[in-house]
């Protein structure tokens, strides 16, 4: 509750004291929007209310308030404004991550919509990659049965090259999926760093056409919600699947076309990591080392604008947008260096 003197606008009462709105602070926009609010009110006597207000205190994350501003005479204080004040952060928030949340399935339902489209292969990519964001998981491939029953990859997001590579070169049989999900043992989840996967076969009428697997390096259960997308995109799948080619020779090229190009995505990243400068990759692995900016700075004996323009350098150079992309990419050249040495 905030209280303030309806002639002076002298604040004469917070309980509790509420950082930046009841105290002094530098002036920021939810500040001068709720004193304006406060002067409109102590000046016309009509109640206000105020269903979500912004406010940012300096070194804080943002929060939002729900506020209801009423004048009226005490024998107290005399003629007040009091402005009764709710944290409404929690609801705001997430209203925030819901509606981003249906945005990302909005974006997964289209991109089924699409498949297979003119380009079946660049339709399917993008599936995988859609379902990754509207569902929380890490991994997500397709794999297409061929007469033999055999389980090729034409899909896959969230793994690494060399993950990509394994899959897409040992196309493994339908039995071998089927008995990994009935006896809960599942041999790729240690190799692949996961916790648990999910399957769901792809059928076209009575015919099984192949598998849709997603996993988790987390321990985090998926939600009834999430379980209910995963069904719904795997059925509309099978239907967009139906009447595409799935012959032996097709999806092996299909395989092979995906591990060809993890292979080049390796050298790629290689040979850019290899164009950094020593100062530059000293510094990209100092931050990798967790260490800050002013520490990097002190221990190279450089100043802190200094470390900063060497790693804008090494982004122009890596063709990276952020500090953090830069990290990835050196992340998954070493990764590549260690499996190629062993």
């Amino acid at each position: 509750m905030l209280v303030n003197d309806a002639e002076t606008l002298e604040i004469l009462h917070a309980n509790p004291p509420l950082s930046g709105l009841a105290q002094d602070h530098d002036p920021h926009v939810a500040v001068t929007e709720l004193a304006s609010i406060i002067e409109e009110v102590a000046a016309t006597g009509r109640p206000h209310h105020v269903s979500e207000l912004r406010h940012e205190s300096p070194g804080q994350e943002p929060r939002w308030w729900s506020a209801t501003l009423h004048r009226i005479d005490t024998d107290r204080w005399g003629c007040i404004v009091v402005t009764l004040v709710v944290d409404v952060t929690d609801q705001v928030r997430a209203r925030s991550l819901l509606e981003e949340r249906e945005a990302r399935h909005q974006t997964l339902r289209q991109t089924i919509a699409a498949v297979p489209g003119h380009n079946l292969v660049f339709s399917l990519q993008r599936f995988a990659d859609a379902l990754v964001r509207a569902v929380p998981i890490d991994v997500a491939t397709l794999g297409l049965l061929d007469p033999d029953a055999n389980l090729h990859l034409v899909a896959a997001s969230g793994l690494r090259p060399a993950e990509i590579r394994r899959l897409a070169l040992e196309p493994i049989t339908a039995r071998r999926v089927e008995t990994m999900v009935e006896d809960n043992r599942h041999s790729l989840l240690g190799s692949l760093g996961l916790h648990s996967i999910e399957v769901r076969w792809l059928n076209d009428g009575d015919d099984r056409i192949g598998a849709l697997t997603i996993g988790a390096r987390s321990t985090q259960r998926l939600l009834e919600d999430d379980l209910a997308l995963l069904d719904a995109a795997a059925a509309q799948l099978s239907s967009a699947l139906g009447t595409i080619e799935r012959s032996s020779r097709f999806l092996r090229s299909r395989s092979l076309e995906m591990a060809r190009l993890s292979a080049e995505g390796d050298n790629a990243r290689q040979t850019r990591a290899n164009e950094l400068r020593p100062r530059e990759l000293t510094i990209l692995r100092l931050y990798g080392d967790g260490l800050g900016t002013d520490q990097i700075a002190e221990l190279l004996v450089l100043s802190s604008h200094t470390v900063r323009t060497h790693v804008r350098n090494a982004r122009r150079r890596l063709g990276v947008k952020s500090r953090s992309e830069a990290l990835a990419l050196l992340k998954a050249t070493d990764e590549s260096d260690n499996q190629f040495a062993s």
